[in-house]
């Protein structure tokens, strides 16, 4: 009987990481995005960049600065910043900063507490530019990210939005290196759907947009990033991942505050997985192949993988108790003394992705930033 259990378990487990098996297969053996096309510096469009910040007092002015710095020409940048309501003096620190830079800027301070897609939609409304960089306050780039998007951005008409990919800026401690293994497979999945057709799986510390097709996103359900994308996808467009532009943001300094962000994060994916289901119905590899893998591997994958799972560890225990101690023994041993392995990286975050799952909480679109403040 417990050796049908172990059987069976496995078997469920399997079934649970097929979506996984065949993204591992399409990123070693399928399509790659094409070369980025050089651009004459003189020709690259204005842009607008939109800052929406809540209690950024301690990261707005080094952000404004690491915009100054980059190698897209100054005179052709706008920044937009708007400001959640916050009690701190991020828009002070935000104008003295921008009174002394080449930049032109724009600031809005929102009345109530509204979240990321809100506010990004009035950013959106005050740019004047249809070039718009999307990014947050408390994330850092490579000098050359933002034109590295826009070169890709403009490179074709069919292109309507691109995501940077986001990297963890850290010591290379236990949990930064899972996240970085995470994240490598992550972006490259993700470059694989956008070789092919489009992806939804973005990176909303880093986007650039066209506003003559993304005008605006849903303020009430789901991630800024996932929404963009199923604006251009849902309009005909192309979305791109592009693991050649780098932005990096800071880990939550304790796992509580780590778990926080990563449940939250995986409850606004799901929402905004299952809010657009209808996309299921457009002829194009997105709809046909990736996006049902994508919920498959948001919805079904978590439970069904922790079910198999579970089923196996019962059956081999009473199987095999000594079989069973020294897989346990050999995947401590593993987590141990290979930081960064994809099977830890994996189980961790079905755990996150479980919990986001089976979250009480309603909506994922207003939370508590876990970016360091003043004085922390």
């Amino acid at each position: 009987m417990f050796l049908y259990l172990v059987a069976i378990g496995f078997g469920i487990a399997i079934i649970a990481i097929i979506p996984y098996i065949i993204y591992l297969v399409g990123v070693k053996f399928g399509k790659k995005i094409s070369a980025l096309p050089q651009t004459e510096i003189v020709s690259l469009p204005n842009i607008s960049i939109v800052i929406c910040s809540y209690k950024e007092e301690r990261n707005i002015g080094k952000k404004i600065q690491s915009i100054s710095d980059c190698s897209y020409p100054n005179d052709k940048i706008e920044v937009v910043i708007v400001i959640d309501q916050a009690d701190d003096n991020t828009e002070g620190v935000a104008r003295d900063t921008l009174e002394h830079s080449d930049l032109s800027w724009k600031i809005h301070v929102n009345n109530e507490r509204t979240g990321k897609n809100k506010s990004l939609n009035i950013g959106m409304g005050m740019a004047s530019n249809d070039i718009i960089i999307d990014t947050d306050a408390d994330v850092i780039w490579d000098t050359t990210t933002v034109e590295m998007l826009v070169r890709r951005l403009v490179s074709e008409e069919k292109i309507a939005a691109v995501s940077a990919d986001l990297q963890p800026y850290a010591a290379a401690d236990r949990v930064t290196s899972m996240e970085m293994t995470y994240r490598s497979y992550f972006g490259r999945m993700s470059e694989w759907e956008s070789a092919n057709d489009a992806t939804y799986i973005f990176n909303g510390n880093l986007i650039a947009l066209k506003k003559s097709v993304i005008d605006g996103i849903t303020e009430f359900i789901g991630p800024d990033d996932a929404n963009i994308a199923f604006v251009a996808i849902r309009k005909g467009y192309r979305t791109i991942y592009d693991t050649q532009a780098k932005v990096y943001e800071e880990l939550p300094e304790n796992m509580s505050k780590q778990y926080s962000q990563k449940a939250r994060r995986a409850k606004g994916l799901i929402q905004a997985t299952l809010a657009n289901r209808d996309l299921l119905k457009l002829k194009r590899p997105f709809s046909k192949l990736f996006y049902p893998l994508r919920i498959w591997m948001y919805v079904i994958t978590p439970t069904l993988f922790f079910i198999g799972a579970g089923a196996f560890v019962i059956g081999l225990f009473f199987v095999s108790p000594l079989i069973l101690l020294l897989l346990l023994l050999a995947l401590a041993l593993i987590s141990l003394v290979w930081k960064g392995n994809l099977l830890t990286s994996f189980i961790t975050n079905q755990l996150y992705l479980l919990a986001g799952l089976y979250s009480p909480r309603k909506d994922a679109v207003i939370w508590e930033s876990t970016s360091k403040k003043v004085g922390e």
